[in-house]
């Protein structure tokens, strides 16, 4: 067997091998093969113990200095912490940025604390098919605490809400416009408000305009809105006595939320597929269309009679 056959990576990943996980991501983020095998094996061994909490918020509100500190709050307390920092791709190498890597490089020695920067490859961000697919891997690697970090707020945004048990949204002082996000359904989605950066001006009224804004949407669950300091660790204590409030509740009606991640999961991996697929017969078709050997209406016509559209 080889390093990079599933079998063996399989064995390394049983046997708490941090570089066999490395690999295993790799394998599992670009297809290659033995991807499946892999991915069947991280859904059957599950991982029920661990507690995946998503953050997202606009950009510059300290969603990697709040990470940060919860790894550190999470570390005393003799938990193992997976992070998964969705970074915007590089629009000249199709990567990762790695920025959150290096605001939580403090963490870098411990061997309770694996970060792996993932690639959106969204210009807004979201969760990628590749995200989806590493948090089996990690659940499978058997974190504790597995935190997903998001880029900005948006529509993709929600995909968050049901890949993770819990869905926190990051917010600054003075963030009004951000509260319009209701249009794209990021409120009705989240399960915590945190309010970072609470020392500036203008933190009180944030959090006034927030609560009054939950209150429009006549939820029958309120979700709390915390205030931090994340860069003092000022406030962290209660944003982890909420996260595990909350985890508690959930479990109780857990098995339709479950039930709606497994559906999503099957759906957006058809889907995924299904868009290579296209995206190449789409690609041939334009070189028919540029020759004149066909119209674009023929080539999309011919296109849906291949898939049965």
């Amino acid at each position: 067997m080889g390093w990079t056959s599933p079998e063996k990576l399989i064995e390394l990943i049983e046997s708490g091998n941090r570089r066999g996980l490395s690999r295993a991501i790799s394998v599992v983020e670009n297809q290659l093969e033995g991807h499946e095998p892999l991915l069947n094996y991280a859904f059957n061994k599950g991982g029920g113990a661990s507690l995946t909490l998503g953050i997202t918020g606009p950009p510059g509100v300290g969603k990697s200095t709040l990470a940060s500190a919860l790894i550190k709050k999470y570390r005393a307390l003799k938990k193992t912490v997976g992070v998964i920092a969705v970074d915007p791709t590089s629009p000249y190498t199709g990567g990762a940025f790695l920025g959150d890597r290096v605001r939580m490089a403090e963490h870098g020695g411990d061997s309770g604390v694996y970060i792996r920067s993932i690639a959106s490859r969204k210009s807004l961000g979201g969760l990628s098919e590749g995200t989806k697919r590493i948090l089996y891997l990690y659940k499978a690697f058997g974190f504790d605490m597995i935190i997903i970090e998001t880029v900005g707020v948006g529509q993709d945004e929600i995909d968050i809400s049901i890949m993770a048990d819990l869905t926190a949204v990051l917010l600054a002082p003075g963030a009004g416009d951000e509260l319009q996000m209701s249009k794209a359904g990021i409120m009705e989605v989240a399960d915590l408000f945190i309010i970072n950066k609470s020392d500036r001006p203008e933190a009180e009224k944030t959090g006034h305009l927030l609560k009054s804004t939950l209150l429009t949407l006549a939820k029958e669950y309120q979700p709390p809105v915390i205030n931090t300091i994340a860069d003092q660790h000022v406030g962290i204590d209660a944003v982890i006595d909420a996260i595990q409030s909350i985890h508690r509740k959930r479990r109780e009606n857990g098995i339709e939320r479950y039930r709606q991640r497994i559906r999503e999961e099957i759906r957006s991996a058809v889907a995924f597929r299904l868009n290579q697929e296209i995206r190449n017969a789409v690609d041939v078709m334009t070189d028919r269309v540029l020759s004149g050997d066909i119209t674009p209406i023929h080539a999309a016509s011919e296109i849906c009679r291949k898939f049965k559209l």
